[in-house]
C-alpha cells in the first residue's frame, strides 16, 4: 500500500454546528474561525468531550499560552475571538505531528505490536459497538463484522478511547517489560471514565474554549501536550501524576496503532487496530483536573484520597445534580466542591453569556470492563446562581423540592399497595408515580433555569410559577395510581408492623398534604 496521509490540521474531521447546521471542519478552520462556529456537535458526547480535551483546548492553550491571571482571561474574553495567526503559525510548526499515518503518527506508537502480532477490529475503539465481552443491546454489528472507519472517524474514536476506554485486561505490547503472558492486567478506565465531566458551553466555540481554560498562575515549564514531547511515544508505560494541565488533557491512557488500508473505491479506511496498556494516572489531581465536581470522602481507606470525583448517575437529568455544580465557594466541612472551571467563572463575574453546561459520563459494568450506559445532558445555568442570593436559593430549593415530591409520589404508591394487601415494590423496580413526575418536572425546571438566565430579577415570579406547575403536575400524576387501586384498597387494612391503617382515601389525603407542605402552600 502507498504511504497514506490524513493530517488533522487541514483535513475535515471535527463535527461542529455552524449557523445552526452540522458541518465537519479541519483543526485549523475550527480554531481560526471559532468565533463563527456555534459549537461542537454533541451527537456523540464521548467524542465531543475527547476532541475538546485532547486536541482543541490543548492546541489553543499551547499556542496562545494558558491564562495566568484574571486580567489576562478577561482580556481574551473581551477580544471575542481566538488569535488566528498565532494558532496558524503553531499548527504550521507542528503540522508533521498531526498526521494520522505519518512517520510519527498522531496519538500512536509507530510499529506497535503484540507478542503474537495480533490486531483487533476497529470496533475496539467505539464504546457503543460490539467487541469482545462488550456487546451492547440491539447493536447491528458483531465482532466478526467490524466497521470500516474513515480516517476522520478513526481519529475521533481513538481520542474517545484515550478518555473513556474500559478497564481490565489489555493486550501486552511485544516489548512491554510489564506485560505477563502477553497481557497487562489492572488497567483502569480512561481518566474521564472516573469523572462526572462538566463542560461549560458558550455562545460559540471561541467562548467555549475560553470558558474551559483554567487560570494557572505558574504553569510548569515542562508541561507540554503529547505531540510536543521530544521523544516519540513508545509501548512502555508508567504510573505517574500529570506534569500539568496540558499533560493531563492529552493523557495517553492507552497505546494505539491504527492500521490503514484501501477499500474497493481506493479510499483509506481503518478496519483493524492494535491497542495495549498506557499510562496510569495516580493520583487524580483535584488542583489540576478542570472538568468535574468533587465530593468529600468521610472515611477514606488507606491510600485513598479525601475527595473523589462526583459521578453522574444513570437516569437522572443534569439539573438534579446542580448542588455540587453550585458549590463554588470553598467551605470547611462541605460535602461537595464545584469544578475548577465553574468556581473560576463565579469569581470572574462574567455576566454577559447565556451559559449552558454539558454533562457527560459513562456507567461501566462487570468490573468496569464493559460500557453499560452513556450519560449526557445539556442544561442552561444562570450565572446569577453562582453568587449567594435569591436566584441561587431558589434553584437549590427547586432541586430539593422536586426530589421530595418524587419521594412523596413513590410513597403514595407504597401506601396504595399496602391498602390493597400487598407490599411496596423495591425502590429500583418499575416506574412509580414519583419517578414519572420527575419526567414532567424536567420540562418545568429547564424553563425555569432558562427564564432566570434571561431575567434573574424576576425570581419571585419564577418561584410562583414553579409552585403552581409543580403542584398541578404532582396531583395529576397521582390520578392513574388512585384510579387503578382495586376495591380492597378502599376498604383498606391494618398493618401490624407499621401499627397503622392503610386505605386509598387516607393515602390520597396524606399525599396531598405532603405536596402542599413540600411546596410551602398553605391549605
Amino acid at each position: 500500500m502507498d504511504s497514506p496521509s490524513f493530517n488533522l490540521v487541514d483535513e475535515a474531521w471535527i463535527p461542529v454546528v455552524e449557523g445552526g447546521r452540522p458541518r465537519v471542519l479541519s483543526l485549523i478552520d475550527a480554531l481560526s474561525r471559532a468565533h463563527e462556529i456555534d459549537g461542537l456537535a454533541t451527537a456523540n458526547p464521548l467524542e465531543a468531550v475527547a476532541v475538546l480535551r485532547q486536541v482543541l483546548l490543548p492546541v489553543y492553550l499551547d499556542a496562545c499560552g494558558i491564562p495566568d491571571s484574571e486580567g489576562e482571561w478577561k482580556q481574551r474574553w473581551r477580544d471575542g475571538h481566538l488569535p488566528a495567526e498565532r494558532i496558524k503559525e503553531y499548527l504550521g510548526d507542528q503540522r508533521a505531528r498531526f498526521d494520522l499515518f505519518g512517520s510519527r503518527p498522531f496519538g500512536q506508537v509507530t510499529g506497535l505490536r503484540t507478542a503474537k502480532d495480533e490486531d483487533k477490529p476497529a470496533s475496539l475503539l467505539i464504546a457503543a459497538t460490539a467487541t469482545g465481552n462488550n456487546v451492547p443491546l440491539f447493536t447491528p454489528r458483531t465482532e466478526a463484522n467490524p466497521p470500516a472507519l474513515t480516517p476522520a472517524e478513526a481519529a475521533r474514536a481513538m481520542l474517545a478511547t484515550q478518555c473513556w476506554d474500559t478497564a481490565a485486561i489489555k493486550s501486552g505490547a511485544a516489548d512491554d517489560p510489564q506485560a505477563k503472558g502477553g497481557k497487562t492486567t489492572g488497567n483502569p478506565t480512561g481518566p474521564c471514565g472516573a469523572l462526572g465531566v462538566t463542560v461549560p458551553i458558550g455562545r460559540n466555540l471561541a467562548e467555549t474554549l475560553l470558558l474551559n481554560s483554567p487560570i494557572v498562575r505558574q504553569p510548569p515549564p515542562d508541561d507540554v501536550p503529547q505531540w510536543r514531547r521530544e521523544r516519540a511515544m513508545t509501548s512502555a508505560w508508567e504510573v505517574r501524576g500529570p506534569v500539568g494541565l496540558l499533560d493531563l488533557l492529552t493523557w495517553q491512557s492507552r497505546r494505539v496503532r491504527l492500521i490503514p488500508e484501501r477499500n474497493a473505491a481506493g479510499e483509506i479506511v481503518v478496519r483493524r487496530v492494535v491497542l495495549t496498556a498506557g499510562d496510569r494516572m495516580q493520583p487524580l489531581p483535584q488542583d489540576v483536573e478542570p472538568h468535574t465536581a468533587w465530593r468529600r470522602v468521610d472515611k477514606p481507606r488507606a491510600g485513598q484520597a479525601p475527595v473523589a470525583p462526583v459521578r453522574h448517575p444513570v437516569g437522572r437529568d443534569a439539573w438534579r445534580g446542580l448542588g455540587p455544580m453550585l458549590a463554588t465557594v470553598p467551605q470547611e466541612g462541605a460535602s461537595f466542591s464545584s469544578s475548577i472551571l465553574l468556581a473560576q467563572l463565579a469569581d470572574l463575574g462574567v455576566d454577559d453569556v447565556p451559559l449552558q453546561v454539558l454533562t457527560v459520563g459513562v456507567a461501566y459494568g462487570n468490573q468496569s470492563a464493559v460500557v453499560e450506559d452513556v450519560i449526557a445532558d445539556l442544561i442552561p445555568l444562570p450565572l446569577a446562581a453562582f453568587a449567594p442570593g435569591e436566584v441561587r436559593q431558589l434553584i437549590e430549593t427547586v432541586v430539593v423540592q422536586a426530589e421530595d415530591l418524587r419521594r412523596a409520589g413513590n410513597r403514595l404508591d407504597d401506601d396504595l399497595r399496602r391498602a390493597s394487601g400487598g407490599d411496596p415494590v423495591p425502590w429500583d423496580k418499575g416506574l412509580r408515580p414519583g419517578d414519572a413526575l420527575m419526567q414532567d418536572l424536567n420540562r418545568v425546571v429547564r424553563r425555569l433555569l432558562a427564564g432566570l438566565q434571561r431575567d434573574p430579577d424576576r425570581y419571585d415570579d419564577a418561584e410562583d410559577a414553579w409552585r403552581t406547575a409543580a403542584q398541578s403536575m404532582a396531583l395529576k400524576v397521582a390520578e392513574p395510581a388512585l384510579a387503578a387501586a382495586p376495591p380492597t384498597a378502599f376498604l383498606g387494612r391494618e398493618d401490624g408492623k407499621q401499627k397503622k391503617a392503610y386505605r386509598a382515601s387516607l393515602a390520597e389525603v396524606w399525599y396531598r398534604a405532603s405536596v402542599r407542605k413540600i411546596l410551602g402552600i398553605e391549605s
